[in-house]
């Protein structure tokens, strides 16, 4: 943090976007606790109502590249501030959702202000700081935003068991729109160069010629359906199949939360290191088994919850050293890479809630660990057999 304060990132704005990023994660993984009582009061199925979690993936992949360019463009803060108001706008009106065609339709808009924060945090972060320092800060940001989930989301459990699933949206809500009075008041004003065009095919064109950003991409998408799959079906599975209501779920939650605070610690120091892919490809594997035979294995409840706490920290790791790749291959385009690595997440979110309930329906919980375990062999692969042969990362 000191190095921050140094070039210019006050510690006031360091724990702004970390709880940013907290509030984007809380929203974005809220429903994985709610699944059941929101299957029960639309009277529909635990598959059916997981797409919801797909369907804010999938606004966000569509937001995320859009806004880069524009934050490239006229500045970080504007980008920050709608985007913080449509999310809190997005969670609280989910709240009120009186079907399940408009709760669909507020997270669709909480996927759209979601996408233009973390990105463009990032790219704030890579602006103002040496690119030695970048992977940890990188890894900063990320282990704040699981703080969502160790904290956030085991609280949304609790609230969710104590007053209806209505109750976690309307105080994750206001606790955001909060947070945007907050920013709008103190955020310091960025550069605004309103003559100039946000050429959005310049841009992009700059890191998608390259191969190695293509790389990083495939490979963070493939992890990511393994971390948020994870994150949206725990809950369920333990309701399921060991009979646990939402607040038993919660220490569980908390300690995936927890182990992802560790690993996306560890992956910003290790993103420094020159063996990072051997790292990468090591613990992609160990991850993606893990999760593998989490959903299959008939244990013990607190071995099942050890194992997602092992789960969650090892395929966490992966992404502040894959963010720390693309910023560095991005060059002034950081905001544009940024974008572009968070719609890398959603599809990955998309195909770890989408697939894992389609997997779900046809052959159990088995069958959605077995789709996690081949996402992480993909990952790994890509890692080891491409982008450790790029010539870019040589």
């Amino acid at each position: 943090m000191t190095s921050a304060q140094q070039r210019g990132v006050s510690l006031w704005t360091l724990l702004s976007f970390a709880a940013a990023v907290f509030m984007v994660r809380a929203s974005m993984l809220m429903l994985g606790p709610l699944l059941v009582e929101l299957a029960y009061d639309f009277d529909t199925s635990i598959a059916v109502v997981g797409q919801l979690a797909a369907a804010t993936f999938i606004t966000w992949g569509i937001t995320a590249p859009l806004v880069g360019p524009i934050s490239d463009t006229y500045g970080r803060r504007p980008v920050l501030l709608i985007g913080l108001l449509l999310m809190a706008l997005g969670v609280l009106g989910a709240g009120a959702a009186w079907s399940y065609g408009s709760l669909l339709a507020t997270r669709l808009i909480t996927g759209v202000g979601s996408a233009m924060l973390p990105p463009t945090i990032m790219a704030a972060m890579a602006d103002s700081l040496p690119p030695d320092k970048v992977g940890k800060a990188v890894g900063f940001i990320t282990a704040s935003s699981w703080v969502g989930v160790a904290l956030g989301v085991p609280a949304i459990a609790l609230l969710g068991h104590l007053g209806g699933w209505r109750m976690p949206f309307y105080i994750t809500g206001g606790l955001s729109l909060a947070l945007w009075i907050s920013l709008w008041l103190w955020l310091p004003s960025s550069k605004r160069n309103l003559g100039q065009s946000i050429d959005l095919f310049r841009r992009f064109k700059v890191i998608a010629r390259q191969s190695a950003p293509w790389y990083v991409l495939i490979s963070n998408s493939a992890q990511q359906a393994v971390l948020l799959g994870l994150t949206t079906y725990f809950a369920a599975y333990m309701i399921e199949s060991y009979g646990w209501d939402e607040a038993s779920t919660a220490p569980g939650l908390a300690l995936i939360g927890i182990g992802a605070v560790i690993g996306s610690f560890s992956g910003g120091f290790i993103a420094g290191r020159n063996r990072k892919f051997d790292w990468l490809v090591c613990i992609n594997l160990c991850g993606g088994i893990v999760v593998g035979i989490l959903f299959a294995l008939e244990a013990s409840a607190w071995i099942i919850v050890l194992m997602a706490f092992i789960a969650s920290t090892l395929v966490s790791v992966s992404m502040p050293i894959l963010m720390t790749m693309m910023m560095r291959l991005a060059g002034e385009s950081r905001g544009t890479a940024g974008g572009m690595f968070s719609t890398s997440n959603q599809f990955g979110g998309v195909i770890g809630a989408s697939a894992g309930g389609l997997m779900l329906s046809l052959g159990g919980f088995s069958a959605v660990g077995l789709l996690y375990l081949g996402a992480a062999v993909l990952s790994a692969s890509v890692a080891g057999l491409k982008m450790r042969n790029a010539p870019a990362f040589g």
